[in-house]
């Protein structure tokens, strides 16, 4: 199954022409955490002044989100529902509007489904054309002289259309009994076209109440996106159709119709029927998170069969955990299945109106709790969820306001989540009302259109939180942002410095699916949200540790740092973006291989020239300028310059491609290489790919060529939780493979190395193309069996691993954890080794006996290249309590052994003092506990200890201590207060204790 398909194409390309030209996103990426945003030093600060407008039964909010009434009984609390799938209009009407080619009569009319007030597009467009998310039907509806015979019918005439190739059509379509029959679906531009069809009705096919009528449509049909109302696909109006001939044998009917003095007999509009209104309030509901467990009322959008007269109940396949085993339903719903948008479900619950508290508030904050559940694999129907925000300072206008998002749909495995959004810029300044909007939508854009159904999304909890003012705000997808980059010239020439430019360019593709083309600007949205605010400055700040092999090329006009001005950032068709500005850095005589830069973006705005106040994103710049560490800036604001190599062609040999991104879980990793004293740019390189989940082409194949790996002897890769879009980030032949060929090619002309790992690193390469299959056989050679291995191995969220005797690369490492559990569970891919590959370890049974066949770690070698992976990510690698290795944590002696099995020799192993207590612990005690609880721990050696506090919901109630700490024991109490100072309630509540790559997790039972 191909994964980039018009989303690739259309979707993330971001069309730049210029440093300064941005296209507007025109329909939603796929993804998730990918939005940043920015602040100051109030942001944080508990004196800034909050109200909630929706929140919980006490919080004072003048609306509840947690449907339920205060005893606890489900209740609504003025929430609606709405079908979004449902036509509210048609725009079928008689106009003489493009028809005088239709017809010779002066003053042709015909009937047109468009609209001519449409204003025309820049590019030499007309006035007038069709929108997005239509569903309009001219029907003819005839009843014949005697129901018991057949019938023949032929309609013919003549149309003009001009409408999106591919995506948006004119059907023509009989209606029986049993359902259409589609005779044509046309699309694209034609003039004057004649159409003839016909169908034969025999007895029982009529339609009608009597059961007694032909029925024959034309219906126009658009999706989300590309047309004359977005001003993303021009023309001049979907479709025109004249002097219509119908010939109806059972009746001897024949009339043609000509629209010069009205509809005509038998004609009339019709309104489509959309899926429809599944939302529901349901108590009690069953998940697949085994950390956290929702009883109270939530909102879902189950299908068990009692919405709609027969329709449904929809019931499961595999994922049977819903009530009485119904899912959303994924087969058209109440919908007629004639227009796919339609067939599929679009439902939202929308809030009460909120009043605004006053101007002075121009902040806000939607948060949620939802129970997701869509892990895209094969068979998977594509079921996302989504949020959006609507205000007006009239409420009068509210009901016309426009809903706004970050343009994503959001996904995951199966977990219960609290979502936090930051919506201060999507309220209009100076608002009186707003509204909170939540969905389920059914989307298969990107190809996911399996029948393997969840009964997920759940909501609950739903809060909005209006603060004052803190400046401007921002709001970037990390797509949009700076992407570690190569020389430009595509290899390496130490003859020609001036010639090894990198450049400074965004993370997204925005070619033709054909090439990978990097977007130039990077584009952030930056706006005032005072009332009367005007954004004054607008500046991109940098800082560099240069590569002193290339300064004598170097621009000498750009020094070490400085800042550049933001720019309008303007669409495909050079309309400037409301808010949207383009920042852009030299793309020669500045950075070359070797260099790192951080940088930030810095807005400062007034209202009327006074009450100056200023913003950044990252709104944290602790670290800026500090180059001794990969962590000591934002990792989402660097651009690493790669390779960095030395004045004699010198570079590290060890290539480190974290395809996880800016999430966190390289420090797993760093740790360990900071163990061993290795250091970017001296041992090792760093790639990040931004925002991988989005597919966006910029993974190595997009920037790298293997003449640049070439000087790369070990890969060490990550992809984390990721399940989409790992080794196929690059675009090749409408193919996501542009990654998998990059290293083919490397591994076939050099002897090398690598070590893969990510949970469903295999899973995603098994499914996403003819290329990717291809690289898993050939160089990682296992074989995917599931990609949720845990039903396999007993139902085991932290499985134990034990070394396979024998193997020669685990030398000293006898057994680990996979570590899959709370506080989210992770999917781990079920792998067995291929023909040839050496089986490393494999996972236990729950008694510690390893009889399963599943493989959890594998030796491939092809010629002489060795690759190790994993099918879990190196993250989740954590020490076994009953057997920890010698003087260091699982993670650090998994990565020696493999670098010292891939023969790489780095600085000596640093000097091991073997302290008394070896093993990293903590517990507490008593358990339950009232009014207090002591939580005991001890470090195996100095280091960060960090130890905090979480509900059942995984949000964070207490941080305890985040700080370092001697080695040895030690405790501390928690005395049941949040990190407000208030008491919590009585329930469960996890401790987590991290340290060194390690975390130790602990349940509480609070009993007041």
């Amino acid at each position: 199954m191909f994964k980039s398909l018009r989303f690739a194409i259309l979707v993330l390309s971001l069309v730049l022409s210029s440093s300064a030209l941005a296209a507007e996103l025109p329909q939603r990426a796929l993804g998730h955490d990918l939005v940043l945003h920015g602040g100051n030093s109030l942001t944080s600060k508990a004196s800034r002044d909050s109200v909630f407008l929706m929140g919980p039964w006490g919080s004072g909010a003048q609306a509840n989100g947690q449907f339920e009434d205060t005893s606890g009984m489900p209740a609504w609390n003025n929430w609606t529902s709405v079908d979004h799938t449902q036509p509210t209009s048609n725009h079928w009407h008689i106009s003489d509007y493009n028809a005088e080619n239709l017809n010779s009569s002066p003053n042709n009319l015909a009937m047109y489904c468009g609209d001519e007030t449409f204003p025309a597009c820049p590019g030499g467009d007309e006035v007038g054309g069709y929108g997005n998310n239509w569903n309009d039907i001219l029907r003819f509806n005839y009843t014949v002289a005697n129901a018991g015979e057949p019938c023949d019918v032929t309609i013919s005439g003549f149309f003009n259309y001009n409408t999106e190739p591919g995506y948006d059509y004119i059907t023509f379509r009989f209606i029986t009994d049993g359902g259409q029959v589609a005779m044509a679906n046309i699309d694209g531009v034609g003039t004057a076209s004649y159409f003839n069809h016909q169908h034969s009705y025999a007895p029982g096919d009529y339609v009608g109440e009597n059961q007694d009528q032909v029925r024959f449509e034309i219906a126009v049909i658009s999706d989300e996106m590309f047309s004359d109302e977005d001003c993303e696909f021009s023309g001049n109006g979907a479709c025109q159709v004249d002097d219509i001939r119908v010939q109806v044998s059972n009746g001897n009917y024949d009339n043609t119709s000509d629209f010069q003095y009205g509809m005509g007999f038998d004609w009339e509009l019709a309104t489509a029927h959309g899926f429809g209104d599944f939302a529901g309030l349901w108590t009690g509901l069953e998940d697949w998170d085994l950390c956290i467990t929702n009883y109270s009322t939530q909102v879902a959008f189950v299908d068990d069969g009692t919405q709609y007269p027969g329709v449904g109940p929809s019931y499961c396949q595999n994922w049977c955990y819903g009530p009485g085993g119904y899912i959303v339903n994924v087969t058209g719903g109440a919908s007629d299945g004639f227009y796919d948008a339609a067939t599929r479900i679009h439902n939202s619950v929308v809030s009460p109106v909120l009043d605004w508290p006053g101007s002075q508030y121009t902040s806000a904050r939607l948060t949620f709790g939802v129970f997701r559940h869509e892990d895209l694999s094969p068979d998977s129907p594509g079921i996302f969820y989504l949020w959006s925000v609507r205000s007006a300072v009239d409420p009068l206008d509210l009901d016309q306001a426009d809903w706004l998002d970050r343009n994503f749909v959001y996904y995951g495995p199966p977990a219960y989540i609290r979502a936090e959004e930051e919506v201060s810029d999507l309220i209009v300044p100076g608002a009186t009302v707003a509204q909170v909007q939540l969905t389920c939508w059914d989307d298969n854009v990107w190809s996911w259109d399996g029948d393997d159904g969840y009964p997920a999304p759940y909501f609950d909890n739903v809060r909005l939180v209006a603060s004052t003012s803190t400046g401007p705000v921002f709001s970037a997808r990390e797509m949009d942002l700076a992407q570690d980059n190569f020389p430009e010239i595509g290899y390496l020439d130490l003859a020609n410095l001036a010639g090894m430019n990198v450049r400074f360019d965004a993370a997204c593709n925005q070619g033709d699916n054909v090439a990978n083309v990097p977007g130039d600007s990077i584009v952030c949205d930056v706006a005032s949200v005072r009332v009367g605010g005007q954004v004054v400055e607008n500046r991109l700040y940098y800082i560099m540790e240069r590569n002193p092999v290339f300064d004598s090329v170097r621009d000498e006009n750009w020094g070490v740092s400085g800042f550049v001005d933001g720019v309008p950032s303007l669409n495909s068709v050079g309309i400037p973006v409301q808010n949207k500005f383009a920042y852009d850095l030299p793309d020669s005589g500045f950075l070359f291989p070797g260099d790192v830069l951080h940088y930030y973006i810095s807005a400062t705005d007034d209202v009327a020239g006074a009450d100056p106040m200023t913003a950044t994103i990252p709104a944290d710049l602790e670290g800026f300028g500090d180059f001794s560490d990969p962590r000591a800036f934002n990792s989402s604001f660097q651009v690493n310059c790669l390779p960095s190599v030395g004045s004699f062609g010198q570079q590290p040999k060890i290539l480190f491609w974290n395809d996880f991104g800016n999430r966190g879980g390289e420090d797993a990793w760093f740790d360990v290489l900071d163990y061993f004293n290795l250091d970017r740019g001296g041992y090792y390189d760093l790639y990040y790919t931004n925002a991988p989940s989005a597919g966006a082409g910029n993974g190595l194949g997009g920037r790298a060529t293997a003449a640049l790996l070439s000087g790369y002897d070990i890969l060490l890769y990550t992809s984390g939780d990721l399940g989409v879009y790992t080794i196929s980030n690059g675009d090749e032949n409408n193919d996501p493979s542009g990654d998998v060929q990059l290293l083919t090619e490397w591994f076939s002309q050099n002897e090398v190395s690598a070590f893969f790992t990510g949970d469903n690193l295999v899973s995603d390469l098994d499914s996403s193309g003819s290329l990717t299959s291809i690289f898993l056989a050939d160089y990682l050679n296992v074989i995917s069996e599931s990609n949720y291995i845990r039903s396999l191995i007993n139902n085991q969220t932290a499985p134990l691993v034990l070394k396979e005797p024998g193997n020669d690369v685990f030398f000293s490492t006898e057994s680990w954890i996979a570590y899959g559990g709370c506080l989210s569970i992770n999917s781990f891919d079920a792998v067995t080794a291929g023909p040839g590959a050496s089986l490393l370890a494999r996972f236990s049974n729950p008694s510690g006996v390893p009889d399963y066949v599943y493989s959890a770690a594998t030796l491939n070698h092809t010629g002489d290249d060795r690759i190790i992976s994993m099918p879990y990510d190196f993250m989740f690698i954590y020490s076994d309590p009953g057997n920890p290795p010698p003087y260091w944590s699982a993670k650090t002696s998994i990565l020696g052994e493999v670098l010292s099995y891939f023969q790489f020799v780095g600085p000596p192993p640093p000097y091991v003092d073997v302290p008394e207590v070896a093993v990293f612990s903590a517990q507490n005690y008593p358990n339950p506990f009232n009014p207090s609880t002591r939580i005991e721990f001890t470090l195996p050696g100095a280091g960060h200890l960090g130890l905090k506090v979480f509900n059942v919901r995984g949000e964070l109630v207490k941080t305890l201590i985040d700080e370092e700490r001697p080695a040895g024991s030690d405790h501390i109490t928690w005395d049941g207060l949040d990190d407000n100072g208030s008491g919590v309630s009585s329930g469960v509540y996890f401790f987590e204790a991290r340290t060194a790559g390690e975390v130790v997790l602990g349940k509480m039972a609070l009993v007041r």
